[in-house]
């Protein structure tokens, strides 16, 4: 089975991430969001005429790093292409 998901892009604001953190949260939200998906095939899939996604607050911690920002921003996508973020 093939995967795939488009996310045009991703606006932090206020987050000031410097231009090498800005990969490694790119890397821990794709690694996590792959790792969430594959786990629990089917329950994620959406209308493609579904433009916006609800989903839940970002929980975050900036003393984290940009790794943990990146893992939870995958856990929100998650949520909300799963409907747990309704």
């Amino acid at each position: 089975m093939r995967i795939e998901l488009a996310i045009d892009r991703v606006v932090l604001d206020g987050v000031g991430l410097a231009p090498g953190q800005a990969r490694a949260v790119r890397e821990a939200l794709h690694a996590e969001l792959a790792r969430r998906i594959t786990a629990t095939p089917g329950s994620w899939q959406r209308s493609r005429r579904e433009r916006l996604l609800g989903a839940p607050a970002l929980r975050f911690d900036p003393a984290s790093g940009p790794a943990a920002l990146g893992r939870s921003l995958a856990r929100s996508i998650h949520c909300g292409l799963t409907g747990e973020g309704r």
